[in-house]
Parts: C-alpha cells; sequence; structure tokens
C-alpha cells in the first residue's frame, strides 16, 4: 500500500510539471534529443529543467532506461529521493543488466539510510561490470560510514587492482590503513 502511495504521489507530480518545450513531435520521433538535452542541464545543475525533460520523455516512452535514470538523478537532486528511489526500481526492472542504473539504485538507497540495500546495489552493479571505479569509490566510502573497515579494506584491494593507477583509490586505502590502526588501540 505505501509503494501504490508513493507512485500516485509521483505520478501527480509529474502531471504538474508544464511543458514548455517547442518541437514535441521531433523528440517524438527522435527521444535521444530530449535525452541529451536532459543530461545537459543535470551537468549544469539545472535539476528542474532536467526534470521537466525527463518527465516529457517518460510521457514519451516510460521504459527508456536512459529517460527513467535521468529522471531519477533529477529527482533525487531535488530531494525528492522516495520517488527517486520508485524510478531507479522501474529502471533496474526494464534493464537489470545496467550497471549504471544498478549504481543508481544503491546512491539513492545510501541517500535514504538504506545501507544494506545499498551495499547489495553496489556490489551487483560490480558484479556487472567491474570497470567503474565510481562504483568502488562509492562502495569502499560506504562501508567505511558503516564502520565496516574491514570490508572497506577488502573492497579497496579489489579497487586497486583494477584501477591500480587511480589517485582516489590511493588516498582511500590509506585512509583505511590509518583507521585500521587507530581503531586497534
Amino acid at each position: 500500500m505505501k509503494d501504490k502511495k508513493k507512485y500516485n504521489k509521483l505520478n501527480s507530480l509529474l502531471k504538474d510539471i508544464p511543458f514548455d518545450i517547442d518541437g514535441l513531435d521531433e523528440i517524438k520521433t527522435d527521444p535521444s534529443l530530449l535525452i541529451d538535452s536532459g543530461y545537459e542541464f543535470v551537468e549544469l545543475g539545472d535539476y528542474e529543467q532536467a526534470l521537466k525533460l525527463f518527465s516529457m520523455g517518460i510521457t514519451i516512452d516510460n521504459s527508456d532506461p536512459d529517460i527513467l535514470n535521468g529522471l531519477g538523478i533529477a529527482l533525487c537532486e531535488l530531494g525528492m529521493l522516495d520517488e527517486s528511489k520508485l524510478i531507479f526500481e522501474r529502471a533496474a526492472r526494464y534493464n537489470p543488466e545496467d550497471a549504471v542504473t544498478i549504481a543508481n539504485l544503491a546512491g539513492v538507497c545510501f541517500e535514504i539510510g538504506e545501507n544494506e540495500k545499498a551495499i547489495y546495489y553496489y556490489n551487483r552493479a560490480l558484479e556487472i561490470n567491474p570497470m567503474l571505479d565510481d562504483i568502488y569509490y562509492n562502495l569502499v566510502t560506504l562501508y567505511m560510514e558503516s564502520d565496516s573497515l574491514y570490508m572497506a579494506f577488502l573492497t579497496c584491494l579489489d579497487y586497486l587492482k583494477e584501477f591500480s593507477d587511480n589517485d582516489e583509490a590511493k588516498d582511500l586505502m590509506n585512509e583505511i590503513i590509518l583507521y585500521l590502526g587507530i581503531s586497534s588501540y
């Protein structure tokens, strides 16, 4: 029942967004225009405009993972975490083997405070694609914030194994070693 309320809230939110974009017919035939523009607004930090574009996109194709991910990111950045989670869950259902989608779901779970789910989804994303260094970084950070230093250490070893020249990974490892040394006293 709670999920149904969230879904209805999200639907009413999307219906209330005014669409003032020219060329709607062109976007319907080529949604990549909408997607590219939406992600440009995300890069610029204009999440309200991104939300409008991706909301329009969902009316054109409510299963496109790029549109769903963009919408989820915009909602998350605007503080609508529960709605963002719903969108990322939907994106994950449509595209369960996309590491970025699963990592986005992990990120919003972490923001909500659902650390166990976040850990599960970050690990799942790494199973799908171990070559995404941001996922390692986020997972190590999550383990550290959860006081799971041993898991942070092991994950950081994997991170360094895949990205031996990555300075962020090296810095994380040094931080973990420092914390492990301090915690042993």
